[in-house]
């Protein structure tokens, strides 16, 4: 009869290592008590302790030296642009919170060269040449009068004084140049262009069409008429002047759109033109009334009358003027 092991088969053995394993395999505690790498923490802590912190402290170093070259450049750039035009503030204003060991300038700088690649600096209108017109090319030259503003400054790092001083000497440029009247050599009554352009007009006065108009307008039958527009004779006789009646643009600003300068300017000048007939017609009337008011001695009653005969055929005329413009 067999006998049955059942009772006497324990639920746990010992494998080969000496540890003692349940019978699904589970590692279970050494006889021996605890866990082999009890204890290890504290050793890793020390060993990697040094490293976290030196990486720490890497970068503090590194945030502290990009804080103080952002803090130069701004330094740079404000002991510059805080004294152009029209910011007229004292430049060696100490900046807040920048070291007293620390030093900031300001100074003329060499021509930007760079410049020289956009294609706007090297036009024609700007360098020449130009067909029979001479450019002095320095006046318009964007890269001259060029300020440069630095600021300097050396700082120890936190944590790592071990890696030296941090120096920085950053600059700063920028133009200063606005092409005014005292700029350019003139003064503030003269026009630019003359400056900036030696015009060689002998090819303009000896061409065909300049010849020809100034011929036509020389010889022209109906230029005593013209006289009225600023020579008129009864203003003259009145207030010793007359008045200017040839419409102008009031602007000294140029501009190489053709589009832009007949929307801005030309359509208005022309509109000027339409009415200059009833402004001359106005001006008159009020020259006769004056006359007629503030004449002294006192003009006779056939003056006076021969006056208010003429008021009345101008303002018959400004009704004709006011009906053909409304007829179109």
């Amino acid at each position: 009869m067999l006998k049955n092991f059942n009772s006497s088969t324990p639920t746990r053995f010992r494998n080969f290592f000496g540890r003692r394993r349940d019978r699904v395999g589970r590692k279970s505690v050494s006889r021996t008590g605890g866990d082999p790498r009890r204890g290890l923490a504290p050793v890793e802590m020390a060993l990697t302790l040094p490293l976290l912190m030196a990486f720490v402290a890497a970068l503090v170093a590194f945030g502290y030296a990009a804080s103080w070259k952002i803090r130069s450049e701004v330094v740079a750039r404000n002991v510059g642009w805080r004294n152009r035009h029209p910011r007229w503030v004292n430049w060696e204003a100490y900046p807040a919170e920048w070291p007293r060991s620390a030093t900031f300038d300001r100074h003329g700088g060499p021509q930007l060269s760079d410049l020289d690649q956009f294609s706007v600096t090297q036009a024609p209108v700007i360098r020449g040449p130009i067909s029979q017109i001479n450019v002095d090319s320095n006046v318009l030259n964007f890269s001259r009068d060029v300020i440069q503003g630095g600021a300097q400054i050396q700082r120890t790092p936190p944590l790592l004084p071990g890696l030296g001083q941090i120096s920085y000497d950053t600059e700063h440029q920028y133009l200063d140049d606005f092409f005014t009247h005292s700029e350019m050599g003139i003064s503030n009554n003269s026009r630019r262009i003359p400056r900036i352009y030696d015009l060689d007009l002998d090819f303009v006065r000896g061409s065909g069409p300049v010849i020809a108009a100034i011929s036509a307008i020389e010889n022209n039958p109906q230029r005593q008429l013209l006289i009225a527009l600023e020579d008129d004779p009864e203003f003259i006789a009145w207030s010793g002047s007359a008045p200017d009646f040839h419409p102008r643009i009031s602007t000294r600003n140029y501009e190489l759109d053709v589009g832009w300068v007949r929307q801005r300017y030309v359509t208005g000048l022309l509109r000027s033109i339409e009415r200059l007939p009833q402004t001359m017609a106005n001006s008159t009337i009020r020259l006769y009334r004056q006359q007629i008011d503030e004449s002294i001695p006192p003009l006779s009653d056939g003056a006076i009358a021969e006056l208010e005969r003429k008021i009345e055929e101008l303002q018959a005329y400004i009704e004709r003027l006011r009906e053909r413009a409304g007829e179109r």
